[in-house]
């Protein structure tokens, strides 16, 4: 019975520190963000606040994560279902890199990458600069 137990708990402790670290969080209507250490709360609220004033939040919920990768900016955007089935085109490419440069100019005052992730927040793809 012991070891049962054992095994049980070693077991959720394994899947707890498998769980993808979202980080701390900021939330405004229909908009979670999480940010990760090397992006203050200040820079999330104000990412938030971007997000919400330039018409990216719909009325479906979303949930971002901020992330630093060196002198980089990570904004990890959830998928949508139809980046399963179609690749990202140059008009959308463009849209993606116009949001990077306002948010380096606007938010961060660094180098932005927006990655599109999956809901455990990995790539779905990569994305050639034009």
């Amino acid at each position: 019975m012991r070891r049962n137990v054992f095994l049980i708990v070693l077991a959720l402790l394994t899947l707890i520190a498998c769980q993808p670290k979202m980080g701390s969080r900021v939330d405004t209507r229909n908009l979670s963000v999480f940010f990760l250490q090397g992006v203050d709360k200040e820079k999330a609220i104000a990412f938030a606040e971007y997000w919400r004033d330039n018409g990216f939040v719909g009325e479906r919920k979303q949930t971002i994560q901020l992330d630093r990768d060196g002198e980089v900016i990570l904004v990890k955007l959830i998928e949508n279902e139809r980046f399963h089935e179609e690749l990202i085109n140059i008009s959308e490419e463009a849209m993606l890199q116009q949001i990077e440069r306002d948010l380096k100019r606007n938010v961060f005052q660094q180098e932005v990458e927006i990655v599109i992730t999956d809901n455990t927040l990995r790539p779905l793809l990569k994305r050639k600069n034009i």
